[in-house]
């Protein structure tokens, strides 16, 4: 049965854990961002989302203002973040995320998290990653009791992740945090776009295995030549019809997969708009 993601509509996925999907579908977030209560008597909020009042008001509704202890931010990009201060109005909760948001992030920030900490609710525990790679700040949450992981944006169900060095994107951090996340034992992932996936180790090697391919087209591309990032885009998403939006990622993308191959010595360029050659 296909998922529900109808906005505002509030859906158990497993007895700690609903789900309530934004009315913020587009290119990046596809049917619009998760956001995640985790508990019944003590509530973890993850990723409020757009600053949407229905939204908002779907997710106290279905947690009871007075039960949301917590909100936590997995990052702070703008389809995550914007409905804290909202939703924190709303219930009293306190904001976790891994640091201080950049100034023009308008969300107060009480508790830092640190890899390895734990958000212990009554009913529940959430272990805190830290997986930089997507955002420097990014954070995922393993729920001890289902083995369950809630990944932001570092695994989505449906579609890629972009790793973009203009956001503060870094390809090494990500393939590295994706390594961790391999190793570990879990049964379902969580997230952030996209239905939740059920078979972990598969969709996570899929990410590695679809990231060692790109970066190996890349390589193979500059052996005829020094090329421009457009170019690449050009050659490597030909005949694929992109948004306007995702031709900017995939350039973001490549540029993100020259920077790890220019740090390994196999490629020599210094920008986003000039040519690139191997080394």
């Amino acid at each position: 049965m296909a998922a529900d993601f109808t906005p505002g509509v509030t859906h158990a996925l497993s007895p700690l854990v609903r789900r309530i999907v934004a009315p913020n579908p587009g290119p990046f977030t596809g049917p619009g961002t998760n956001t995640y209560l985790v508990g019944i008597d003590e509530v973890a909020v993850i990723d409020p989302g757009p600053d949407d009042r229905g939204h908002i008001d779907a997710v106290v509704g279905a947690a009871v203002a007075d039960r949301v202890r917590w909100v936590l931010l997995t990052h702070f990009h703008p389809d995550h973040v914007p409905g804290t201060t909202r939703l924190v109005k709303a219930t009293g909760a306190e904001v976790l995320a891994f640091r201080r948001p950049p100034r023009d992030v308008a969300v107060t920030v009480d508790r830092f998290l640190a890899d390895g900490d734990t958000v212990e609710g009554t009913e529940f525990g959430l272990d805190v990653l830290h997986t930089p790679g997507h955002a420097p700040e990014h954070l995922c949450f393993r729920l001890e009791e289902e083995r369950a992981l809630f990944t932001g944006d570092t695994v989505l169900g449906g579609t890629w992740s972009v790793i973009s060095p203009k956001a503060g994107g870094d390809m090494d951090d990500y393939l590295a945090s994706l390594g961790r996340l391999e190793r570990m034992r879990l049964r379902r992932l969580y997230p952030a776009h996209g239905d939740a996936i059920d078979d972990p180790k598969a969709r996570i090697r899929e990410y590695l295995d679809h990231r060692a391919s790109r970066e190996r087209q890349i390589l193979r591309l500059l052996k005829g030549g020094p090329l421009r990032i457009r170019e690449i885009v050009e050659i490597v998403y030909a005949g694929q019809d992109l948004h306007p939006q995702l031709v900017v990622a995939a350039g973001n993308q490549v540029h993100a997969h020259l920077l790890r191959a220019k740090r390994a010595g196999k490629v020599t360029g210094r920008s986003a708009t000039t040519a690139w050659s191997l080394a």
